[in-house]
């Protein structure tokens, strides 16, 4: 038997890989939905070149009710390309806009095979948030105020 095939990695090893899995098969979940809408919607997008961003809801097809608002969401941040990412991603993982007196709109996971496995995946995944706190409250205290047809 060869040295390396005797050689067990530690757990805290494993496990970060295991995370890294999860994360990569979900990313690639994000992008396969965002791709399909455009696809389905926009077919003339993929052939466009330049420098222009395309902006996309990657859970338009799951949860059209509030497509308008996250596009304005995505719209107004997306020279901040940390806080896109971050919003796209949650987005894209199964999250709506729910209408909230207090904050103006709130975020609302969608359990479900389309959406995130669990709440607990959920809560962990929105943590890349943290760093936002403030804009995003602040972002959707904004965006509550505009009208959507």
């Amino acid at each position: 038997m060869e040295y390396f095939n005797q050689v067990t990695p530690p757990q805290n090893i494993i496990n970060a890989q295991n995370t890294i899995n999860v994360f990569v098969q979900l990313l690639q979940k994000i992008e396969k939905r965002a791709m399909d809408v455009v696809n389905e919607k926009y077919p003339y997008m993929i052939d466009l070149v330049g420098n222009n961003p395309i902006i996309i809801d990657p859970y338009a097809n799951y949860s059209p009710d509030d497509t308008k608002i996250w596009m304005e969401i995505f719209t107004t941040v997306h020279e901040n390309r940390e806080l896109y990412s971050r919003l796209f991603f949650i987005r894209g993982g199964g999250t709506k806009l729910i209408r909230n007196q207090q904050w103006g709109f709130i975020l609302q996971p969608i359990i479900s095979p389309d959406g995130w496995e669990s709440i607990d995946q959920y809560n962990h995944e929105k943590q890349c948030l943290n760093d936002y706190k403030d804009d995003v409250v602040q972002l959707l205290k904004i965006i509550s105020n505009m009208k959507f047809n």
